[in-house]
C-alpha cells in the first residue's frame, strides 16, 4: 500500500473528497492505485493542510525578515546635533504643528509649469502658515494668515498641489498652494488636534473630468471623529490653473466616544492571507482615545465586516467597528492612559510607534499591524506632564534606526528602538516645552544623496532644524 503522504495519494485523495469522480477514477488508472488504498479519514493529511502549514511558514519568514531589519539596527551615528532657527514673525508665538512635505509651489509666471520641491511647513499661534524650503539657508518661500478663524493644529499636503487644514475652532479647510480656500467643513465643535488622509480609492469621472477618491478622518476634542470622502482633480497637465478644477468634501459620518478622540491614521490592512502579495489597499481607519490602553479599528465603507456599533451614526457609506487591540504587552489590562502621536515607520509601515501618556514615566510601544501585537515597549526618560501630547518621530536615517522623542524641558530626546535607550539629547528650545517634531530624508542639491533632517518647534517660538554638523564626531 503506497504511503498516506505520498503525492499520488494526496491527490487522489482530494478528488475523491470534492467528488471528481471520473477525474478520480482517470487518475487512479495511470498510477496503478486502487480505491480502496485512498482512505478518507479525519487524521488523514491533505493538500489544504499542506498548503495552510506552507502559507503559515512563509508568513512567519517574511514577518522575522523585516521585524529584524526594521527593529534590530543600532542607533545610527552620526545623528543630527546642529541646529539652524528658521525666521518666524514673533518668538511670541507658540509653534503649534510642523511637517515635511514636496509641493509644486506657483511661480511668478502663470505660463511656467512649477516643480516640485521640498519644504518644512509650520503652524503657529498666531492662525498662520508657513511654508520654507526645505534645503539651506531655509528661505521662508510664503506665508498664509487666512486660512481659518483660529491656530491651525494640524495639516496635510495632497498631491503636491492641496493642503488640508484643522483648527482650534474645529473647522477643516482646503486650500490651494495660493492660500485660496477652495472648500470647508465646521462641524466640530472643539479643537481638531489630527487630520489623517488615505492613500488613493479609487478613481472616477466627475463633472470636471476625472477624479481620484481618498478619505479623511479628523479627530477632534468634542469626542467625535468625523470621516469625510475627498474627490481631488486629476487634470494636472495644464499650464493654465484656471483650467484645474478644485478639491471637495463629502460628509460621511461622525464616529462618537465616550472619551476624547487624541489621535487617528489611515493604514493598510497588512493581515495578508498571501504572504507573496502586498497587503489588501482597502484602507483601515486606527483611532486612539484618552485613557484607553487600545487601538479602535475601523473598516472601510468597501471592506464592511459584520460587526456593528451604537457608537457610529447612520450614513449610506459608513465605516463599521472592527475591533479594541489591546495595547499591553503583557497582562496588566487594568492600566489605563493615553496613546497618541501613531506614527508608521517609514519603511516598514506594518510597525507603528506611539508614546503613552502614562506618569510619570511615559512608554514608547512599537506595534506590529501584521499581527496585531506589542513587539517593542519600553520606558522612556522624557518630561511630560498630565497636560502634554507626546510626540515620536522616526530617524530620518537610511534604517530609521531610532525615535525622536520631544519634552516639556526643552529636550528632545532620540531613542534607540534595539535597546529602548537614550542615545541622544538635543537642547535648543530655552527649556520651553517641545510641542511639534518632523524627521525625514532630504535630498541635497545634487539630488543624488540625501541629508537626515529632524525639526522641532517649541513654545519658546523657536522653530528648529536639525542637522548633521560637518565634522560628524557625535
Amino acid at each position: 500500500m503506497p504511503a498516506g503522504d505520498s503525492p499520488d495519494v494526496l491527490v487522489a485523495r482530494f478528488l475523491r473528497a470534492n467528488n471528481y469522480h471520473e477525474t478520480f477514477q482517470a487518475f487512479i488508472r495511470e498510477t496503478n492505485l486502487t480505491g480502496d488504498s485512498i482512505t478518507n479519514h479525519p487524521t488523514d493529511l491533505t493538500i489544504e493542510q499542506i498548503l495552510e502549514e506552507k502559507k503559515l511558514y512563509d508568513l512567519a519568514v517574511r514577518f522575522e525578515k523585516i521585524n529584524v531589519d526594521a527593529k534590530d539596527v543600532d542607533f545610527v551615528v552620526p545623528y543630527p546635533t546642529v541646529p539652524t532657527t528658521l525666521t518666524t514673525l514673533s518668538t511670541s508665538f507658540n509653534i503649534l504643528s510642523v511637517s515635511l512635505a514636496s509641493l509644486m509651489l506657483p511661480t511668478e509666471d502663470s505660463t511656467t509649469q512649477p516643480s516640485s520641491q521640498q519644504v518644512i511647513i509650520s503652524t503657529s499661534s498666531d492662525k498662520s502658515l508657513r511654508i520654507y524650503s526645505a534645503k539651506p539657508p531655509y528661505t521662508l518661500l510664503t506665508t498664509f494668515s487666512n486660512l481659518h478663524a483660529g491656530p491651525i493644529l494640524c495639516v496635510a499636503a495632497i498631491s503636491q498641489r492641496w493642503l488640508v487644514t484643522a483648527s482650534m475652532v474645529g473647522a477643516i479647510t482646503i486650500s490651494d498652494l495660493k492660500g485660496n480656500i477652495v472648500d470647508k467643513w465646521t462641524g466640530h465643535t472643539k479643537y481638531i488636534v489630527k487630520i489623517a488622509v488615505s492613500e488613493p480609492i479609487e478613481s472616477q469621472n466627475g463633472a470636471d473630468g476625472e477624479e481620484e477618491t481618498r478619505y479623511l478622518a479628523a479627530a477632534s476634542y468634542d469626542k467625535s471623529l468625523s470621516v469625510h470622502k475627498l474627490y481631488l482633480p486629476k487634470a494636472m497637465n495644464s499650464t493654465s490653473e484656471i483650467d484645474i478644477p478644485s478639491p471637495r468634501l463629502e460628509f460621511l459620518q461622525t464616529i462618537k466616544f465616550d472619551q476624547t478622540v487624541e489621535d487617528v491614521i489611515f493604514t493598510k490592512d497588512y493581515r495578508a492571507d498571501n504572504p507573496t502579495q502586498e497587503p489588501s489597499s482597502t484602507p483601515l481607519l486606527i483611532t486612539t482615545i484618552r485613557d484607553s490602553p487600545y487601538l479602535h479599528i475601523w473598516s472601510t465603507p468597501s471592506n464592511n465586516s459584520s460587526t456593528t456599533s451604537s457608537s457610529t451614526t447612520t450614513s449610506s457609506a459608513q465605516f463599521t467597528f472592527t475591533s479594541k487591540n489591546p495595547l499591553n504587552a503583557t497582562s496588566t489590562s487594568w492600566l489605563t492612559y493615553t496613546p497618541t502621536s501613531l506614527t508608521p515607520h517609514p519603511h516598514h509601515p506594518h510597525l507603528l510607534a506611539m508614546i503613552t501618556s502614562s506618569i510619570p514615566s511615559p512608554k514608547a510601544i512599537i506595534y506590529n499591524l501584521s499581527t496585531y501585537t506589542v513587539d517593542k515597549e519600553f520606558t522612556v526618560p522624557v518630561e511630560l506632564s498630565a497636560y502634554s501630547t507626546g510626540i515620536v518621530a522616526w530617524r530620518g536615517d537610511t534604517s530609521a534606526s531610532g525615535l525622536w522623542i520631544n519634552g516639556d524641558d526643552g529636550v528632545i530626546k532620540g531613542v534607540e528602538i534595539k535597546s529602548g535607550k537614550v542615545k541622544a539629547e538635543l537642547k535648543g528650545h530655552s527649556g520651553r516645552k517641545v510641542r511639534c517634531l518632523a524627521a525625514a530624508a532630504v535630498s541635497e542639491e545634487d539630488g543624488e544623496e540625501e541629508e537626515e533632517l529632524m525639526i522641532s518647534g517649541g513654545f519658546d517660538g523657536g522653530l528648529n532644524v536639525w542637522r548633521i554638523g560637518d565634522d560628524a564626531s557625535v
